[in-house]
């Protein structure tokens, strides 16, 4: 195709000095201007043009040329449509995302962004379908029997945007704890089943206090004025009062949640149980630093998937202000995590509370549109239906594009019911007979301008831009880290948090807001029809003044991965500090556990004591980290069980324990350990540390005594860490039967931080639980402290009993010798892709072949609640083989480390992305960084025109079309 010469007389000079591979050139009607494309050595794209409208139109175009499936799924999430694309299989998930409405929520967004704004999302979309019509569809439209992509609009990027902040922020654990709560009180009794709840298993109060603002100004005195411990009102065991759920609400909650389990793709979109997302962030400021100049880091951990979740690109149109590298969502426009010429930002999950279920009670009415209405305040009002119609792909009838609709009856709805006071929030789950109702209220219902904070952002000056551009990210609570050129470094949270009118007037009323609450009044959102400009949700925010902040700390550096910004949940409390104007300052029930907060702070602690200064090296380094925190805690009281049974004059049933020659083998190993958690294997992918054997190759190879070693212990005390959870909390709780039921148990992170409670209070309560539950119990010993220490060596001679049994027999064959217990052989990671294989990685086509025959995925070092994030369940399956059990599923997405080079230099900045670019099987772009990044390698961000140059391996002009 050949493009008139005078299109590019207007392109920068360094532009027209490039070397390199040959330029392909392209006509594009819907230019303004030419446009340069290059792909670097990595495959990252880097957008040249001369004004904003060109630069975004090529991202879409990018985006298109390798996410163009992932793009066309994640719409389709959204929207409820899957079934169009997937076929029958995904039409009940239609089902459940059309009820949330992540699409009517899109539409509410677009008329609150800036005009330039919406000309973005214009301009992406244009180049989204300039591509698709002009290219063949990926390979997964043949297997799926279609042959036409439907064109991208900007209402598709405002639902991918809502649908992304939907799995940060949105959240129905409101039912499941509700459930749980009732269930150990109608079995314990009130008193002593909210005790079980609030002070034994789900408890709010961390695994580890670190805590972001106070570690960061190293004075823990810098909370809000705390509330009486004494007031009932704000203890949340002491004001729960359930008297107005009915039985029929519980049962609603327990079958939607059922029935939302059975369908991955809502897993996907919507968090369910105690497993959301995490992330870690930190910033270093220049006096602890070498070259005197801040440092930044994060690595969000979000699902690891095929392709990955995130695209890296460099957006650079300097007429128009930008110069942006990093990392973008598929389907949406921008860069939403990375650095400019000027700042750099990384983001963790902050789960503060915008989301919460009420029981309605609905009756007939006849003046309604839908015929029923919610009864509020003696008052009715009106259930709005909304009609559906739903289609599906006819997979496998030979027929191409062959999507017919779906006749509405029996699970298929012919329309969604919307109850107006929640914020148009959706029925999900309805008992006529009953005439009760769930209904659901989420701050991201309303129209938001995430979008907008990206722009703003991307061409952000200072930190005065970077905190206007606060201002718009309005839903998907983040933790921000921020560090400039200027030498600042900072920490925000973002997100509007609404105010409860109970909370408010400084009490809970019936249950607290992360249980479900009554709809027909006194638990509302405050509401504010009137609103400045800056705020999006309808409702009374907590001010951007009282969200948890700092900037430059007195202790010159900040810590934030998912734990407790504020110290506020420490006291197990998360509801008695008062704002300064009155009323609870209630952000959350509670936060991660602490323990890779705790691990970077340490870590950081431990080189600022020993005057080092820190590099982007260092910083690389700790992201690389795998020693489990709860190891450190737990080993200790092993070896000291064990000591004790050794010693004279033990208890026979303990002493028998220490004498089996097992147990005293593995305690040999676990009192060597250093608690890091390597594969063990030669085909495993462990962290580089420049080691003196590493001659740098990306490929798996040997590894040494120390590694075996550490990696056995893995093994070993992972399976323990299961079996004390079992022989104690599960125990406890499996001893109260509710008819053929146990008791619920609580999820992962949460049995961790009940485990470490029940022995840091041991001395006082001796294993008895607030609830007056025995959760170290064993027949016919009298002794605690004896029969603390038998469950604890029992529960190794258990684990190792599981090693060499059917349990384990995939990885290890039903052998009994330790040697082989290899941490690798269990710790395994798949980046599945929604068709599976051959798509996902391993194979990607045979690209990349797993690292066992007989065994899924790829070996990989890590564990659970490890700094680089690899965490898998702590409980084993009963009567299965758990071979496959400690496999990962989330992780970093993306590695970022940035060092300021210079107020005129920018950012020198490095990065990694689990798999590649190109999420098109076969393409050289497909998973060529996956081996870097499972080694915890990183490429660099080539945001000087020099290095992007010098680097490419592509070039492609685009002009509009001569004299158009």
């Amino acid at each position: 195709m050949t493009i008139h010469p005078s299109a590019f007389l207007f392109l920068p000079i360094v532009l027209l000095a490039t070397v390199g591979p040959a330029r392909a050139e392209t006509t594009l009607a819907e230019l303004r201007a030419p446009v340069e494309v290059l792909r670097d050595v990595d495959g990252i794209p880097h957008i040249i043009a001369q004004n904003e409208h060109d630069l975004i139109l090529m991202q879409g175009w990018v985006h298109g040329r390798d996410r163009l499936f992932q793009m066309d799924l994640l719409r389709r999430r959204a929207s409820g449509t899957l079934a169009e694309l997937l076929g029958s299989a995904a039409l009940a998930s239609d089902v459940e995302l059309r009820t949330l409405g992540l699409r009517r929520a899109a539409e509410r967004s677009r008329p609150l962004l800036s005009p330039e704004t919406q000309a973005a999302l214009e301009a992406y979309a244009k180049g989204v379908n300039a591509f698709a019509a002009t290219h063949p569809l990926p390979p997964e439209y043949a297997v799926l029997e279609l042959t036409s992509f439907e064109p991208w609009i900007p209402l598709d990027s405002l639902a991918v945007a809502k649908l992304i902040a939907l799995g940060l922020s949105f959240d129905l654990d409101d039912i499941e704890r509700t459930e749980t709560l009732l269930t150990y009180q109608a079995v314990l009794g009130i008193e002593a089943g909210a005790n079980l709840f609030f002070e034994d298993t789900h408890r709010t109060a961390p695994f580890d206090d670190a805590a972001t603002i106070p570690d960061a100004s190293r004075d823990v005195g810098t909370l809000s004025a705390a509330a009486s411990d004494e007031d009932e009102a704000r203890r949340p065991g002491g004001s729960a009062r359930t008297e107005f759920l009915r039985p029929e609400t519980l049962e609603l909650g327990r079958r939607y949640l059922d029935k939302l389990r059975r369908l991955p793709q809502v897993r996907r979109a919507v968090r369910l149980g105690e497993e959301p997302a995490g992330s870690n962030e930190w910033a270093i400021s220049g006096a602890l630093t070498e070259t005197g100049r801040p440092l930044i880091a994060s690595d969000q951990h979000l699902a690891l998937d095929t392709p990955s979740t995130f695209y890296q690109n460099h957006l650079k149109a300097r007429p128009a202000g930008f110069d942006v590298i990093g990392s973008s969502f598929a389907g949406t426009p921008y860069v939403i995590v990375g650095q400019n010429k000027n700042i750099a930002w990384g983001a963790t999950v902050n789960p503060m509370d915008v989301t919460d279920v009420f029981q309605e009670a609905v009756v007939a009415d006849p003046m309604s549109p839908s015929g029923l209405s919610i009864f509020h305040q003696g008052s009715l009002e009106p259930i709005i239906p909304l009609p559906q119609v739903f289609r599906v792909n006819l997979i496998g009838d030979g027929l191409p594009d062959n999507v017919v609709p779906v006749p509405a009856g029996g699970d298929i709805p012919a329309a969604v019911l919307i109850v107006p006071r929640r914020n148009n929030g959706p029925i999900i789950a309805l008992d006529l007979a009953a005439g009760t109702a769930l209904s659901v209220q989420y701050s991201g219902f309303s129209g938001t301008r995430e979008v907008e904070a990206f722009r703003r952002w991307n061409l952000a000056r200072n930190l005065d831009d970077f905190v206007a551009g606060l201002q718009r990210f309005d839903v998907g609570s983040q933790n921000w880290a921020y560090a400039d050129t200027r030498g600042n470094i900072a920490y925000f949270t973002s997100a509007e948090m609404p105010l409860r009118e109970d909370l408010q007037a400084g009490f809970v009323g019936g249950l607290p807001p992360f249980f479900i609450r009554n709809g027909t009044g006194g638990n509302e959102w405050l509401p504010r029809p009137v609103r400045p400009p800056e705020q999006a949700i309808p409702f009374e925010i907590l001010p951007f003044e009282e969200m948890p902040q700092i900037v430059n700390p007195p202790a010159g550096f900040f810590v934030n991965a998912n734990n407790d910004p504020t110290g506020l949940s420490l006291d197990n409390n998360p509801l008695n500090q008062l704002r300064p104007g009155g009323g609870i300052f209630y952000l959350n029930p509670g936060y991660a556990i602490g323990n890779r907060a705790a691990r970077i702070t340490r870590r950081l602690d431990e080189r600022i004591a020993d005057g080092e200064l820190l590099s982007a090296e260092d910083m690389m380094e700790i992201q690389a980290d795998v020693v489990m925190l709860d190891a450190q805690v737990f080993t200790p009281i092993i070896l000291r069980a064990f000591d004790k049974a050794s010693a004279g004059g033990a208890d026979p049933a303990l002493a028998a324990l220490a004498a089996d020659p097992r147990v005293e083998e593995a305690v040999e190993r676990l009192e060597d350990w250093d608690h890091s958690t390597p594969t063990g294997i030669p085909q495993g992918f462990d962290a580089r540390r420049g080691d003196d054997d590493d001659d740098g190759d990306d490929e798996p190879g040997d590894r040494d005594e120390e590694e075996i070693e550490n990696s056995i212990a893995a093994t070993i005390y992972s399976v323990w860490r299961s079996q004390i959870i079992k022989n104690t909390i599960d125990a406890a709780l499996d001893d109260k039967p509710l008819g053929r039921f146990s008791l619920p148990k609580p999820g992962s992170l949460l049995t961790m931080t009940a485990l470490r409670n029940l022995f840091d209070s041991f001395e006082t309560n001796q294993g008895i639980g607030a609830s007056g539950l025995n959760f170290f119990n064993v027949p016919g010993i009298i002794d605690p402290v004896t029969r603390r220490d038998i469950l604890v060596l029992q529960s190794l001679a258990d684990a190792l009993d599981l090693l060499a049994g059917d349990a384990f027999a995939a990885a290890f064959g039903g052998s009994t010798e330790q040697d082989d217990y290899r941490w690798g052989r269990l710790h395994r990671l798949v980046l599945a892709h929604p068709l599976g294989e051959p798509f996902s990685i391993p194979p990607a086509g045979g690209a990349f072949p797993p690292s066992f025959p007989d065994l899924p995925g790829l070996a990989v070092d890590g564990g659970f609640d490890v700094v680089d994030a690899s965490r898998h369940p702590v409980r084993l399956e009963q009567d299965e083989d758990n071979s496959n059990r400690f496999m990962f599923a989330a992780g970093p997405a993306r590695r970022h480390v940035g060092e300021v080079r210079g107020r005129r230099r920018g950012f020198r900045g490095d990065s990694s992305l689990p798999g590649g670019e190109s999420g098109v099987l076969g393409n050289p772009f497909y998973a060529n960084l996956l081996g870097r990044w499972l080694t915890n390698e990183s490429h660099p961000l080539r945001q000087r025109a020099k290095d992007f140059i010098d680097d490419a391996v592509d070039v492609r002009l685009f002009a509009p079309p001569p004299g158009g």
